[in-house]
């Protein structure tokens, strides 16, 4: 069973410690991930989540040496209190921040393969996890970057990316990845923070994003109403050393979207067939970093479950049959999923239309 967002303070944590450095303490790192060394950081600051993709410096109090010597240069940067990777919660935000919940809604996971997901609704749009930061995780995104630098590699058109200049923004930025790369499926409201944010940075490129999402005050407001309601206190939260990315599919190719990172990285052709199963190949890349840590969680975006039960909730008719319109809409999902549609049919048919039990009664045979 995957496990929720970490509990309190990293014990495996050595950036929260406060160290010594010619007399003087060095400044805390960034609340939303501490400070993991990398291999391939600069020696003068350690990676912070939050921070600059390229030289590693988190997004508040970074601390660099002045030109060898003794003194230390303080550069402050904007930190929110971080969020915690509970559905409940991030669909609330998502609410506020204009997305129809009764439509689409993030869901748990408990497991990392596609059979673990039969229970949530299809399709599956996005995929966000939340990751402890390692040292090997940190040298891997190096080395990452490095590799993107000397290939010269160009961005990809039409994905939205925005990168993190906030700490412990990553909770936001991840959810903003995820709606705002499905916009052919998920209809924004008028009015509201995501349709008005993407309308504003749409023909930006993902540094003038972060400023225009940096200076954004009702979004600040917002995500720290929603970190605050946390079961476990954000005070205690700012230890946990943890980061969000988010998945998604644009244009046929999977793309691992990271506001640490300076681009999209693109991880291959994909399908609504495969997307899921493909993206879970390189979570649990990421799992490999710390086999032996349970801070690994993942929340998917997905119908909303009661828009696919049998019934009332289905077809609006009190246990009658969804309207044709509907049968149809939930055959092509399974047929989409590589299931024949004369077998699809007859699996919704005795399932009373609920697509999760079809899936369910599909695989068991």
């Amino acid at each position: 069973k995957m496990l929720k967002a970490y509990e309190g303070k990293s014990s495996s944590s050595s950036s929260s410690e406060k160290k010594e450095t010619k007399g003087k303490k060095e400044e805390k790192g960034d609340g939303s991930a501490n400070k993991p060394a990398s291999d391939a950081a600069a020696s003068s600051s350690q990676a912070e989540v939050g921070g600059d993709p390229k030289t590693g410096q988190g997004a508040t109090n970074a601390t660099t040496a002045d030109k060898g010597d003794a003194k230390k240069k303080i550069v402050k940067r904007k930190n929110w209190l971080p969020l915690e990777n509970d559905p409940k919660l991030v669909n609330r935000y998502m609410k506020v921040l204009g997305v129809d919940t009764n439509q689409w809604e993030f869901h748990d996971v408990f497991g990392l393969t596609p059979q673990d997901m039969i229970h949530i609704p299809t399709p599956i749009l996005a995929i966000m996890l939340l990751f402890p930061v390692s040292e090997a995780s940190e040298k891997a995104r190096v080395e990452e970057q490095k590799k993107i630098e000397e290939q010269k590699a160009e961005k990809p058109e039409g994905v939205y990316h925005v990168k993190q200049t906030v700490g412990n923004a990553c909770g936001t930025i991840g959810l903003l990845h995820a709606v705002l790369n499905n916009t052919d499926r998920i209809k924004l409201q008028d009015g509201k923070f995501f349709a008005k944010f993407l309308s504003e940075t749409k023909k930006m490129d993902s540094g003038e994003r972060a400023k225009a999402l940096e200076s954004n005050e009702d979004l600040e407001e917002e995500h720290e109403v929603v970190a605050k309601a946390g079961k476990t206190k954000a005070t205690a939260r700012e230890f946990a050393n943890l980061h969000f990315i988010s998945f998604v599919m644009v244009k046929d190719v999977l793309f691992e979207l990271d506001g640490r990172k300076s681009q999209p990285i693109a991880h291959g052709a994909t399908s609504r067939t495969s997307f899921v199963e493909d993206a879970l190949k390189i979570v649990r890349k990421f799992v490999a970093f710390s086999p032996k840590d349970a801070r690994f969680s993942v929340i998917v975006l997905a119908p909303k479950k009661q828009s696919f039960q049998g019934g009332a909730g289905f077809g609006g008719g009190g246990g009658g049959l969804p309207s044709v319109e509907r049968q149809q809409e939930v055959v092509s999902q399974l047929v989409e999923m590589g299931i024949p549609e004369d077998k699809a049919r007859e699996a919704l048919s005795k399932n009373g239309w609920s697509l999760a039990r079809a899936v369910e009664y599909i695989y068991s045979q």
